[in-house]
This record gives C-alpha cells, structure tokens and sequence, in this order.
C-alpha cells in the first residue's frame, strides 16, 4: 500500500488571450490525496479525492484510476 499526496498550481503566463478577453494570472489549484495498492509488480489500484478551486468556485471529486508499467 502506499499515499498519493499532490498539490498544483496553474498560472497563466499572459493575460491577454486575444480577441479583446483577458485572464487572471491565477487559474486553477488541485490537491489530491489517495491510497493504493500494488495488485502486481506492473499493476496499480489508487483510489483517492481531489479539490479543484478557481477564484470563484471550486468541486470535488472522487478518483478511482489504474496504473500500469509496461
């Protein structure tokens, strides 16, 4: 079993989008915490939650995924 902890920010680079729009240097911030488990030695099960904010709002998000090394 191991934990999956991660936390990321997006900036934007440049404000001016063209056509007149603009946006914000902050974008999006994504924190994410799970726990998995090594079915094989090339399979993984993780299971885990995510909070997704932007300025105004944010939602969260359950996360079941499967990872493999080929």
């Amino acid at each position: 079993m191991y934990l999956a902890l991660y936390n990321e920010i997006f900036l934007n680079g440049e404000s001016d989008i063209g056509n007149n729009l603009t946006v914000g240097v902050f974008d999006r911030n994504r924190v994410y915490g799970g726990l998995g488990y090594g079915l094989t030695d090339k399979l993984r099960l993780q299971v885990g939650f995510m909070n997704q904010s932007i300025e105004t709002r944010g939602k969260d998000q359950l996360q079941i995924s499967l990872h493999s090394n080929f």
